[in-house]
């Protein structure tokens, strides 16, 4: 009886550990992976970390010389998740150096980009 008790304990253990070591499965598509919550269709999302991580700005895709001062150089990542072209710009007044970002793309903000986003505009970029 003993024995019985031993193997079904070990068996359950055992049974548990093959779950919690199954591999998961790798995501490019932010919104399955639950970052659709804190990003809204057809808004366009500054985040102040990488990989969409971090506090989320939501911004109405319109032209916006100026973000404010909350998140002029904070932004780390964006999710454009509106349907028009983004264009990001390291200065206020479209001044700078601008980076498109095509409609549903997220984009890193690496090097000259990162934490100096100052203002964006839609289906404008270039100088």
């Amino acid at each position: 009886m003993k024995l019985a008790v031993k193997t079904a304990a070990v068996g359950a253990v055992l049974a548990s550990t093959a779950v919690l070591a199954a591999p998961g499965t790798a995501s490019a598509d932010p919104a399955k992976e639950g970052i659709v919550s804190s990003c809204q269709a057809g808004m366009i999302c500054l985040f102040d970390g990488h990989n969409l991580t971090g506090d989320v700005g939501q911004f109405y895709p319109v032209n916006t010389p100026n973000i404010g001062w909350v998140w002029n150089d904070r932004a780390s990542s964006v999710w454009n998740r509106s349907g028009e072209e983004l264009c990001i710009w390291t200065d206020v007044g479209y001044n700078g150096i601008s980076f498109p970002i095509q409609p549903g793309a997220t984009q890193e903000l690496l090097y000259l980009y990162d934490n100096a986003v100052s203002g964006f505009s839609i289906n404008q970029c270039g100088g």
